[in-house]
């Protein structure tokens, strides 16, 4: 099996950021000039399931069952091989970086959950409908946020615009013409749950 590789987007919310979480209508777009990427390698000579994680920017670099069961990136995985119906994948090498800034608003731990669901499902030569990626990261998105939206792993899978609103079906945007958008990054931390929870 060769190397396979899936990145992911990250996202700014337009208008109704952390109101989404309590029902109210949010405009948001995918933002392509930052993104994660997730790439699989074989393990040829290792035993099957065996699965080394590698991702240097949070300084992690162990095996997959070193990891806590709620671990976001052993969850992405989980349901991404639940969802392919594996229950012993190949053994295989996930590389994980970012360029999306943590904490900044910018769908960090939804694009890092796509990526990888994509490219464990691109390995396995079985590629999952945007919908099954989204929910699975949005299980994921459970552990970084505790109640989220949906917002996030949506736009990211997508890739496009949305007009979304808690548990309703998701639209998609079509823009009409290319715009410029600025975004600033203070460099401060600033947690969702923490700034959903003041708004509550």
């Amino acid at each position: 099996m060769p190397a396979t590789s899936a990145s992911a987007p990250g996202k700014v919310i337009l208008f109704g950021e952390h109101a989404v979480v309590y029902g109210q209508p949010a405009i948001a777009v995918p933002v392509n000039q930052v993104s994660a990427k997730a790439i699989i390698t074989p393990l040829i000579a290792a035993s099957p399931a065996a699965i080394r994680i590698e991702a240097p920017a949070i300084d992690l670099d162990a095996n997959l069952d070193e990891l806590a069961a709620d671990d976001p990136i052993a969850v992405a995985l989980a349901g991404a091989f639940a969802a392919l119906g594996v229950e012993q994948p190949p053994a295989f090498k996930l590389k994980i970086s970012s360029t999306i800034p943590v904490a900044a608003g910018l769908g960090s731990s939804a694009a890092v959950s796509v990526a990888i669901i994509r490219a464990v499902a691109g390995f396995l030569g079985r590629p999952l409908a945007d919908k099954a990626v989204s929910e699975i990261a949005y299980e994921v998105e459970k552990l970084h946020h505790g109640t989220p939206s949906g917002i996030d792993n949506s736009v990211v899978t997508y890739g496009k615009p949305v007009y979304f609103i808690k548990d309703r079906q998701l639209d998609t945007i079509h823009v009409g013409a290319p715009f410029t958008l600025v975004i600033a990054d203070t460099g401060i931390s600033s947690p969702t749950r923490e700034a959903c929870s003041d708004l509550r």
